[in-house]
């Protein structure tokens, strides 16, 4: 099967769907693809219920954002595309196997994400996070992030 880094691969769909003004939805894999099935309650958004993402959409996905990322930085820290980059990267640490993520930010009496996945063990969670926990989802990614972009400098430190 298609092995897939589920970090870069959520914060993908992620911007394209924020791209298209979708806020509610689910996320499933299917096989090589992921499947998106918006809302019919998301009225802000002009897209098709169904988009399909292959390894190939993803790709360019990604390398377009490139250009983007780091020149214009966004101005909202907690955004739907962080909080998926977050539990992709969850998911990519402890080796699990996305089934879903469904967004919902028209409940507020709901947990915005609702993850189903496969772990390693092969127990199937159904994971409902609250916000906080999501929260601290994106600020352990930003400070690994932040780590990755500048390294220590370890010769600065070092005392003879």
């Amino acid at each position: 099967m298609f092995e897939v880094n589920y970090s870069i691969a959520l914060r993908c769909i992620g911007q394209d769907l924020e791209r298209r003004g979708l806020t509610t939805f689910t996320i499933r894999r299917d096989g090589n693809h992921f499947v998106v099935f918006s809302s019919h309650n998301d009225t802000r958004a002009a897209a098709p219920e169904t988009i399909r993402y292959t390894p190939s959409d993803i790709e360019i996905i990604d390398r377009c954002g490139e250009t983007r990322r780091g020149s214009r930085p966004n101005r909202q820290f907690f955004h739907p595309t962080q909080m998926l980059r977050a539990i992709g990267d969850y998911l990519d640490k402890y080796g699990s196997l996305l089934i879903s993520v469904t967004c919902d930010d028209l409940d507020p009496n709901k947990s915005p994400l609702c993850v189903e996945y496969i772990t390693r063990e092969g127990e199937q969670v159904i994971d409902d996070r609250p916000g906080a926990a999501l929260f601290d989802m994106c600020v352990l990614m930003f400070q690994k992030r932040s780590q990755i972009a500048r390294p220590r400098d370890r010769t600065a430190r070092s005392r003879p």
